[in-house]
Protein backbone atom coordinates (compact mmCIF):
# COMPACT_ATOMS: atom_id res chain seq x y z
CA UNK A 1 0.00 0.00 0.00
CA UNK A 2 1.09 3.44 -0.60
CA UNK A 3 2.62 5.40 2.17
CA UNK A 4 0.47 8.46 1.73
CA UNK A 5 -2.60 6.10 1.93
CA UNK A 6 -1.56 4.33 5.24
CA UNK A 7 -1.07 8.09 6.68
CA UNK A 8 -4.37 8.87 5.57
CA UNK A 9 -5.96 5.76 7.16
CA UNK A 10 -3.90 6.56 10.21
CA UNK A 11 -5.02 10.16 10.15
CA UNK A 12 -9.13 8.75 9.97
CA UNK A 13 -8.79 6.65 12.76
CA UNK A 14 -6.69 7.86 15.26
CA UNK A 15 -9.62 9.14 17.27
CA UNK A 16 -11.06 6.01 17.44
CA UNK A 17 -7.99 4.44 18.36
CA UNK A 18 -7.98 5.41 21.78
CA UNK A 19 -11.23 4.08 22.81
CA UNK A 20 -10.37 2.32 26.12
CA UNK A 21 -6.99 4.05 26.63
CA UNK A 22 -5.65 3.38 30.10
CA UNK A 23 -3.79 6.04 32.51
CA UNK A 24 -0.54 5.10 32.13
CA UNK A 25 3.01 7.12 33.34
CA UNK A 26 4.38 9.05 30.67
CA UNK A 27 7.76 10.92 30.00
CA UNK A 28 8.51 13.68 31.43
CA UNK A 29 5.91 12.74 34.28
CA UNK A 30 2.93 13.51 31.68
CA UNK A 31 0.39 10.75 31.99
CA UNK A 32 -2.60 10.11 29.91
CA UNK A 33 -4.61 13.34 30.52
CA UNK A 34 -8.06 12.75 31.77
CA UNK A 35 -9.20 16.23 30.11
CA UNK A 36 -7.66 14.69 26.83
CA UNK A 37 -9.08 11.20 26.99
CA UNK A 38 -12.26 12.47 27.91
CA UNK A 39 -12.29 15.11 24.91
CA UNK A 40 -11.03 12.16 22.36
CA UNK A 41 -13.96 9.74 23.63
CA UNK A 42 -16.43 12.09 22.59
CA UNK A 43 -14.83 12.99 19.47
CA UNK A 44 -14.34 9.02 18.93
CA UNK A 45 -18.80 8.63 19.46
CA UNK A 46 -19.26 10.97 17.00
CA UNK A 47 -17.16 9.79 14.50
CA UNK A 48 -19.01 6.58 14.13
CA UNK A 49 -18.28 4.78 10.97
CA UNK A 50 -20.27 1.49 11.39
CA UNK A 51 -23.62 2.46 8.82
CA UNK A 52 -21.39 4.49 6.36
CA UNK A 53 -18.89 7.84 6.66
CA UNK A 54 -17.80 10.26 3.38
CA UNK A 55 -15.18 11.80 4.56
CA UNK A 56 -13.40 14.91 2.15
CA UNK A 57 -10.37 15.58 3.12
CA UNK A 58 -6.55 17.35 2.28
CA UNK A 59 -3.25 16.30 3.00
CA UNK A 60 -1.10 19.05 3.14
CA UNK A 61 2.45 18.06 3.42
CA UNK A 62 5.47 21.04 4.45
CA UNK A 63 8.51 20.54 4.11
CA UNK A 64 10.64 22.78 6.29
CA UNK A 65 13.36 22.05 5.17
CA UNK A 66 12.78 23.50 1.56
CA UNK A 67 11.95 27.18 3.66
CA UNK A 68 8.39 24.81 4.28
CA UNK A 69 7.67 24.25 0.76
CA UNK A 70 4.18 22.75 0.28
CA UNK A 71 2.30 19.74 -1.57
CA UNK A 72 -1.06 19.61 -0.87
CA UNK A 73 -3.66 16.26 -2.06
CA UNK A 74 -7.14 16.37 -2.05
CA UNK A 75 -9.21 13.40 -1.95
CA UNK A 76 -12.36 11.72 -0.52
CA UNK A 77 -12.57 8.56 1.79
CA UNK A 78 -15.78 6.23 1.92
CA UNK A 79 -16.04 4.55 5.23
CA UNK A 80 -17.68 1.60 6.79
CA UNK A 81 -16.27 -0.34 9.34
CA UNK A 82 -13.45 -2.38 7.97
CA UNK A 83 -14.47 -1.69 4.47
CA UNK A 84 -13.34 1.38 3.02
CA UNK A 85 -12.83 3.01 -0.41
CA UNK A 86 -10.36 5.72 -0.92
CA UNK A 87 -9.62 8.47 -3.68
CA UNK A 88 -6.25 10.44 -3.81
CA UNK A 89 -4.02 11.59 -6.46
CA UNK A 90 -5.36 9.20 -9.74
CA UNK A 91 -6.09 6.36 -7.33
CA UNK A 92 -8.50 4.46 -6.03
CA UNK A 93 -7.87 1.79 -3.17
CA UNK A 94 -11.27 -0.31 -2.11
CA UNK A 95 -10.92 -2.74 0.63
CA UNK A 96 -14.12 -5.03 0.94
CA UNK A 97 -12.97 -6.85 4.34
CA UNK A 98 -10.93 -9.68 2.58
CA UNK A 99 -9.50 -8.61 -1.08
CA UNK A 100 -7.88 -4.98 -1.60
CA UNK A 101 -7.91 -3.60 -5.07
CA UNK A 102 -5.69 -1.03 -6.67
CA UNK A 103 -6.66 0.64 -9.36
CA UNK A 104 -4.44 3.34 -11.20
CA UNK A 105 -6.84 6.05 -13.94
CA UNK A 106 -3.71 6.88 -15.98
CA UNK A 107 -2.58 2.65 -16.38
CA UNK A 108 -6.01 2.22 -16.93
CA UNK A 109 -5.34 -1.03 -14.87
CA UNK A 110 -6.66 -2.80 -11.26
CA UNK A 111 -4.09 -4.91 -8.94
CA UNK A 112 -6.35 -7.27 -7.13
CA UNK A 113 -4.94 -8.78 -3.76
CA UNK A 114 -5.66 -10.88 -0.96
CA UNK A 115 -3.57 -9.25 2.26
CA UNK A 116 -1.85 -11.20 4.53
CA UNK A 117 -2.41 -10.61 7.89
CA UNK A 118 0.88 -8.81 8.15
CA UNK A 119 -0.37 -6.61 5.26
CA UNK A 120 -3.58 -5.88 6.82
CA UNK A 121 -1.99 -3.52 9.73
CA UNK A 122 -1.27 -1.10 7.00
CA UNK A 123 -4.63 -1.05 4.40
CA UNK A 124 -7.32 -2.53 7.42
CA UNK A 125 -8.99 -0.35 9.59
CA UNK A 126 -9.62 -2.14 12.64
CA UNK A 127 -6.02 -3.70 12.80
CA UNK A 128 -4.54 -0.31 12.73
CA UNK A 129 -6.81 0.73 15.22
CA UNK A 130 -5.21 -2.00 17.67
CA UNK A 131 -2.03 -0.57 16.49
CA UNK A 132 -2.25 2.81 18.06
CA UNK A 133 -4.55 1.81 21.07
CA UNK A 134 -1.37 2.25 23.40
CA UNK A 135 1.96 4.06 23.55
CA UNK A 136 1.16 7.56 23.41
CA UNK A 137 1.55 9.92 26.04
CA UNK A 138 -1.71 12.45 25.94
CA UNK A 139 -2.17 16.32 26.87
CA UNK A 140 -4.67 18.71 26.38
CA UNK A 141 -3.45 21.88 25.22
CA UNK A 142 -6.56 23.90 25.02
CA UNK A 143 -8.70 25.82 23.19
CA UNK A 144 -8.70 28.47 20.67
CA UNK A 145 -11.03 30.71 17.98
CA UNK A 146 -10.43 30.50 14.48
CA UNK A 147 -12.53 31.92 11.92
CA UNK A 148 -15.59 32.00 14.58
CA UNK A 149 -15.10 27.99 15.63
CA UNK A 150 -13.95 27.05 19.11
CA UNK A 151 -11.40 24.73 18.42
CA UNK A 152 -9.88 21.83 20.94
CA UNK A 153 -6.55 20.07 21.16
CA UNK A 154 -4.86 17.63 22.32
CA UNK A 155 -0.76 16.56 21.95
CA UNK A 156 -0.08 13.19 21.76
CA UNK A 157 3.47 12.23 22.22
CA UNK A 158 4.82 8.73 20.94
CA UNK A 159 6.52 6.36 23.99
CA UNK A 160 8.94 5.17 20.96
CA UNK A 161 11.75 7.59 20.40
CA UNK A 162 12.59 6.16 17.41
CA UNK A 163 9.09 7.41 15.95
CA UNK A 164 9.19 9.56 12.55
CA UNK A 165 6.86 12.05 14.24
CA UNK A 166 7.84 13.98 17.52
CA UNK A 167 4.33 14.87 18.61
CA UNK A 168 0.94 14.49 16.77
CA UNK A 169 -2.04 17.39 17.37
CA UNK A 170 -5.76 16.48 17.18
CA UNK A 171 -8.24 18.96 16.52
CA UNK A 172 -11.92 19.13 17.23
CA UNK A 173 -14.25 21.45 17.04
CA UNK A 174 -16.08 21.84 20.31
CA UNK A 175 -19.55 22.51 20.07
CA UNK A 176 -20.34 19.61 17.24
CA UNK A 177 -17.06 17.17 18.54
CA UNK A 178 -16.03 16.90 14.48
CA UNK A 179 -12.51 16.40 13.60
CA UNK A 180 -10.88 19.16 12.06
CA UNK A 181 -7.29 18.20 11.57
CA UNK A 182 -4.32 15.96 12.78
CA UNK A 183 -0.81 17.60 12.33
CA UNK A 184 2.38 15.16 13.06
CA UNK A 185 5.51 17.03 13.26
CA UNK A 186 7.89 14.84 11.61
CA UNK A 187 11.50 14.61 13.10
CA UNK A 188 13.14 15.17 9.69
CA UNK A 189 11.64 18.46 9.02
CA UNK A 190 8.57 17.32 7.08
CA UNK A 191 5.08 17.86 8.28
CA UNK A 192 2.50 16.14 7.38
CA UNK A 193 -1.43 17.56 8.39
CA UNK A 194 -4.76 16.11 7.38
CA UNK A 195 -7.60 18.45 7.36
CA UNK A 196 -11.21 17.41 7.19
CA UNK A 197 -13.40 19.50 4.93
CA UNK A 198 -16.61 17.42 5.07
CA UNK A 199 -17.79 14.78 6.70
CA UNK A 200 -21.09 13.41 5.50
CA UNK A 201 -23.24 10.42 7.37
CA UNK A 202 -24.43 8.36 4.94
CA UNK A 203 -25.37 4.01 4.53
CA UNK A 204 -22.83 2.53 2.31
CA UNK A 205 -23.35 -0.62 0.12
CA UNK A 206 -21.10 -3.57 0.28
CA UNK A 207 -20.29 -2.44 -3.85
CA UNK A 208 -18.86 0.56 -2.66
CA UNK A 209 -16.18 -1.29 -1.58
CA UNK A 210 -15.27 -3.64 -4.23
CA UNK A 211 -13.87 -2.91 -7.95
CA UNK A 212 -16.72 -3.79 -10.75
CA UNK A 213 -13.80 -5.28 -13.37
CA UNK A 214 -17.27 -6.10 -15.46
CA UNK A 215 -18.50 -2.69 -15.82
CA UNK A 216 -14.80 -1.42 -16.24
CA UNK A 217 -14.07 -2.34 -19.79
CA UNK A 218 -10.29 -2.24 -21.47
CA UNK A 219 -8.74 -2.14 -17.60
CA UNK A 220 -5.64 -4.43 -17.31
CA UNK A 221 -6.80 -6.96 -14.41
CA UNK A 222 -3.38 -7.88 -12.47
CA UNK A 223 -4.64 -10.54 -10.10
CA UNK A 224 -2.19 -11.44 -7.33
CA UNK A 225 -4.84 -13.44 -5.54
Amino acid sequence: MNKVVSKILLFLLLLTAFQGVQAQKGAKGVAVDPQAKKLLDKATAAFDSKSGLAVDFSLVIENLREGGKRQIIPGKILLRGDRFKLSVAGVDTYFDGKTEYVYVEKNKEVTINNPSQEDLKDINPLFLMKSYQSGYKMLYTGSVSVNGKELEMVDLYPDDLNNDYSIITIVVEKSTLALQSVKMQGKAGINTVFDVTKVTKKALADSEFVFNTAANKGVEVIDLR
